[in-house]
């Protein structure tokens, strides 16, 4: 799966504002390296992604991000937001200037994720129960998102046979009630929920994007809210700036025509009713 460190790190790179390179040294709130001769401040309000630990375990600081606060050029060293282990020499980092800073990255991937859906399933929740049809539904399925109702109809983990079962649900004020209108079902067998869940904003490097949205549909539609925000921000429209938009627009297009999301058709039916 991406997280959103990759994500943003990504995005930064097609937007055109990445530059990756190696550190000489570093701590936990700085990076070294003396390839870097810009001047002062060039880097201040940018994003520093660390790319690859030297080590080559996977281990901390790889994965994490940092906002530049200074950037000095005698000492050839960057500032940023402490990370939970040294930066050493040898580790690969990207950074990008704060044309689009960190906190418009994010932004801009979140504007693009919550407006999508993806099905997931409850397996866990509720069972048959003997002489029972109705059941509180758990917390976030309700009547508009539950799109179908399986039974394991066999006793194994690897082989649960889902059958699918004819249900309503009963809306009211207070609960949604899960109504099993099959006849035919046995007491004990566990019982599957397949419903709509509408994906939520991310904010921390390690938060996963789900992998039922393809990344190019995400990275399209941002990279075109990135430079949306940055011109509704500054006000800068120059002939670059509108070509650009016009770039980003025509790719959200594509991917959105390349990767069409599907979601399968509602199984059962709603019933609204008072109290319960």
């Amino acid at each position: 799966m991406t997280d959103l460190f990759s994500a943003t790190h990504q995005l930064a790179m097609r937007l055109g504002v990445l530059r990756t390179s190696v550190a000489t040294g570093g701590s936990t709130t700085t990076i070294v390296d003396t390839a870097r001769t810009e001047d002062d401040d060039t880097w201040n309000g940018g994003t520093a992604w660390i790319i690859t630990d030297a080590g080559g375990a996977s281990a901390a600081p790889e994965g994490e991000w940092g906002v530049v606060s200074d950037f000095v050029n005698s000492t050839h060293t960057l500032t940023i937001a402490e990370v939970t282990a040294a930066v050493a020499s040898g580790d690969t980092y990207g950074l990008a200037s704060a044309r689009y800073p960190l906190d418009v990255l994010k932004t801009a991937i979140n504007n693009e994720l919550i407006k999508h859906e993806v099905i997931r399933y409850d397996k866990t929740s509720l069972d048959v129960a003997s002489g029972q049809s109705e059941y509180d539904l758990p917390a976030g399925i309700y009547g508009h998102n539950l799109m179908g109702v399986y039974e394991a109809t066999n006793a194994d983990s690897d082989d649960n046979r889902w059958t699918p079962l004819s249900f309503s649900v009963q809306e009211s004020d207070s609960q949604h009630v899960l109504v099993i209108e099959s006849r035919d079902v046995t007491a004990g067998n566990d019982i599957m929920l397949e419903y709509k869940y509408r994906l939520v904003p991310l904010y921390s490097a390690s938060d996963e994007i789900d992998p039922a949205i393809p990344l190019d549909l995400i990275l399209s539609a941002a990279a075109f809210n990135c430079e949306l925000i940055r011109q509704r921000t500054y006000g800068s429209e120059s002939k670059l700036d509108i070509e650009m938009m016009k770039i980003y627009r025509e790719d959200m297009a594509l991917a959105r025509m390349m990767h069409p999301i599907r979601l399968p058709a509602k199984r059962g039916r709603i019933n609204e009713a008072g109290a319960n």
